[in-house]
Formats: structure tokens, C-alpha cells, sequence
């Protein structure tokens, strides 16, 4: 799903996969399953979590779809099931050392900007979930204020403080401006 989709095109493909049909469900795993992902690696800190989640996430999603009601958008309903899947993965599998951040990314640089580029990824999983999760849909996802601000269900400013908090940080412990 697009980040403005039809929102009668929309309402059928959930009817249709509240009525078991694969293909719809296919469509709303292929539009959500990047922000679902996001949700992970903020949440979980690491790829296979990550992974785990967004399967999790769709479980549950095509299990209830039933309970989303249309009070708020589908993806508002998408992205609390990906954030209390996220949140409760992470509680259960305390035990479980988490892989890096920058072990689950393919492109790193070589030489010194490696170095730097893994202190980055390194700094961003130090960061508190709110901010964390903010930066990342905004930045990696490239999601708009007001749209994360729906997903979060909170007010704009919010949002923006988180980010401006989480960039503030992230400038502070790596010591030069970030773009």
C-alpha cells in the first residue's frame, strides 16, 4: 500500500483478506511489511528479530483482521500490531544477545567511514525506543511528521521533539553534525 492509498481499493482488499483470499492478503503483506520491518529493527535492535516480527505481525493482522474497526487509517491499525508484536518479541526473548545494528546492514562502507557508519548504527540502537523508532520511520522509512504523528497517535510536536532529541543525541555522541 502506497502511503496515500484508495481508500475504497483499500477497504475491499481487507474484506477480501478477512474472507481468506491469499492474493489480498499478499497485497497488504507487500504494501506493510517495510514499515512492520522498521518497527522491528527499532524495537529489536537486530535483523532476525526484525525478521521474526514482521511474520509475527501478519499472523496476528490476518487473524484480527476482524477487530480493526476503521476508526483510525488501516495502516495506524497495521502499526500498533507491528509495535505491541515488536515490544512483546522483545520481552520474551530478553535472553537472546541481539545482533548489532550494523551487522544487519549489507551496505557499509569501506575503511574509516565503516568505522563510522557502524558508531552511527551503533549510537541510533543506544537511543530510547520513542526516538529511535521516530528517527527511523522518518529517515530510513521516509515517512512525513504528521504521518508518523497518525501512527503514533500522538500530536506533531511530539514527534518532532522525539526526532529533534534522537538527532541531538546522535550529533552529541558522535562529536560533528549529521546531515
Amino acid at each position: 500500500m502506497n502511503a496515500e492509498p484508495d481508500p475504497r481499493a483499500e477497504a475491499e482488499c481487507i474484506r477480501r483478506a478477512a474472507e481468506g483470499d491469499l492474493d489480498a492478503m499478499e497485497t497488504i503483506y507487500s504494501g506493510y511489511k517495510t514499515m512492520a520491518y522498521a518497527v522491528g529493527m527499532a524495537v529489536c535492535g537486530n535483523a532476525s528479530d526484525a525478521d521474526d516480527v514482521v511474520q509475527e505481525t501478519f499472523l496476528r493482522a490476518f487473524r484480527n483482521l476482524g477487530q480493526w474497526r476503521g476508526d483510525s487509517s488501516f495502516r495506524t491499525w497495521v502499526y500498533s500490531v507491528a509495535l505491541r508484536t515488536a515490544q512483546n518479541w522483545r520481552s520474551r526473548f530478553v535472553r537472546r544477545r541481539a545482533v548489532p545494528m550494523a551487522a544487519a546492514v549489507h551496505d557499509r562502507p569501506p575503511g574509516e567511514a565503516r568505522e563510522e557508519h557502524e558508531a552511527l548504527l551503533s549510537a541510533i540502537q543506544d537511543l530510547p525506543e520513542k526516538q529511535r523508532l521516530v528517527l527511523m520511520l522518518k529517515h530510513l522509512r521516509g515517512l512525513s511528521i504528521r504521518e508518523i504523528a497518525e501512527l503514533e497517535g500522538c500530536a506533531e510536536g511530539t514527534v518532532k521533539a522525539n526526532l529533534h532529541h534522537a538527532v541531538t543525541a546522535l550529533v552529541r555522541r558522535m562529536g560533528k553534525g549529521i546531515e
